[in-house]
């Protein structure tokens, strides 16, 4: 077995594999060490290209007068092999640098070795894009987040914690872990790695008695990275790098923290599963406890930020249940960013039961601050009579702007954007191409 080898007076030198590491770029079937010789090669005859034209134009120049006549002279006298050996310099410079660099990004990317060029100019673009900050949770979120990340690499989701039900519900109560599931939606739609890892991360284990099921393997993956690098937050960053996201995914805090809400007839609900069913209208939502800390990360996304997106989602138990931790509000009342709040295209079942638009800002409004909201996305695209049918069928209904929401609204301080935000499938929901143009024109404005 090979032992590392060690220096006198105990200092320690790289092991003969680490030694090997080093010099890898030059092992047979890299096919850089023919780039670098023709690299160094060109270099040396356009030095002796350009040596012998600055000696022979030189040579017998005095400067004396501010007169360029005698260096004209000299030049059109040169010899054609200088012309000709910086010419050859200068091509055998930047073909060994193109090809060099196929060479590397060859084996660093080679199932793209075709198109490595594109891929390089649409990192480069993505990395230049705007500062963005989407709150929310559920499947609305991770819907904008999928639109986003086509347009910017530099988009940070802030995810709430207060989901108590399924998968990450049953985590939280063995584990006593924070809930991950919104996390791991909003991972997987933000992220650069294969389909197939995708699909790993939203399996759900199936069977009966086995402990697992019902499970999502991400939600396993993430609460068992939380575990082993010591606290959740980092288990998410570490998920963050296998699924190879762009930008950043953060719980909005990292305290253990529940929903209450009180019906408007007084009755009292503790928990999101719980109140997301609630028969009756919300009156109030807030956090059990009251006061958590919103995670460090988070103030600083937004105070960076070009703009921060509220939502899609559900109100209350996805969307305000991240806006009313203390500070976060605050922070985006403060930040130069532009404020938006994209509205629902449909009415949630048990939440948000018969809200109009009007409804939807003003629920907001009264739990944060008025002054939080500068523009409000609202579809004004119907859907077909099928899926009206299907929705009544749930109790829920389309959320259509008003003609007299743009007046109210206004007195407000607040911009209507009227826009063909949805799409239409099986549900009816945001498109999310179509809302992440609408957000970047804002930003333009």
């Amino acid at each position: 077995m090979m032992k590392p080898s060690t220096r006198k007076r105990g200092k320690t030198v790289k092991t003969r594999w680490e030694r090997r590491l080093r010099w890898g770029w030059l092992y047979p079937g890299v096919r850089l060490k023919r780039w670098l010789f023709l690299l160094l090669l060109s270099l040396v005859v356009l030095g002796v290209g350009v040596s012998g034209m600055m000696g022979h134009v030189f040579r017998d120049f005095e400067v004396r007068v501010i007169d360029y006549k005698p260096l004209a002279r000299q030049i059109q006298s040169l010899r054609f092999i200088d012309f000709l050996l910086l010419v050859l310099g200068i091509a055998g410079a930047v073909l060994a640098f193109r090809r060099g660099l196929y060479s590397v990004l060859t084996v660093l990317m080679p199932a793209r070795e075709n198109e490595y060029a594109t891929v390089a100019l649409k990192r480069l673009r993505l990395k230049r894009g705007p500062k963005l900050v989407a709150i929310g949770g559920g499947t609305g979120l991770p819907a904008l987040l999928s639109g986003l990340k086509e347009y910017s690499a530099n988009i940070t989701a802030i995810v709430t914690m207060a989901d108590d039900g399924g998968s990450s519900g049953r985590l939280r109560r063995e584990y006593q872990a924070l809930p991950p599931g919104d996390l791991r939606n909003c991972l997987v739609a933000m992220a650069e790695t294969s389909p197939l890892m995708s699909q790993l991360f939203q399996h759900r284990f199936k069977g009966q008695g086995t402990g697992i099921e019902g499970h999502s393997f991400g939600n396993l993956f993430i609460t068992a990275l939380g575990e082993v690098t010591g606290d959740f937050a980092s288990g998410v960053k570490a998920a963050s790098q296998v699924l190879a996201v762009s930008g950043q995914v953060l719980p909005v805090t990292v305290d253990p923290v529940v929903l209450e809400a009180e019906l408007q007839d007084g009755t009292m609900l503790t928990g999101e599963s719980r109140i997301s069913k609630s028969k009756q209208p919300i009156k109030k939502i807030r956090l059990l406890p009251p006061n958590v800390k919103p995670a460090p990360e988070t103030r600083e996304a937004i105070a960076e930020a070009d703009a921060i997106v509220m939502g899609p989602g559900s109100l209350y138990t996805s969307i305000l249940s991240n806006l009313l931790v203390p500070g976060i509000a605050d922070e985006i009342v403060a930040s130069r960013a532009v404020k938006i709040f994209v509205c629902n295209v449909m009415t949630q079942p048990g939440e948000t039961d018969g809200m109009s638009l009007l409804d939807h800002v003003q629920a907001v409004r009264q739990h944060t601050r008025p002054d939080l909201i500068q523009y409000v996305l609202a579809n004004t695209q119907a859907p077909s009579q099928g899926i009206l049918h299907k929705y009544r069928e749930m109790n829920a209904h389309p959320v259509l702007p008003q003609f007299t929401d743009s007046t109210m609204l206004d007195e407000w301080g607040v911009t209507l954007i009227r826009s063909r935000l949805a799409i239409e499938d099986d549900y009816f929901r945001h498109d999310p191409q179509r809302l992440a143009q609408v957000v970047l024109k804002l930003i333009v404005i």
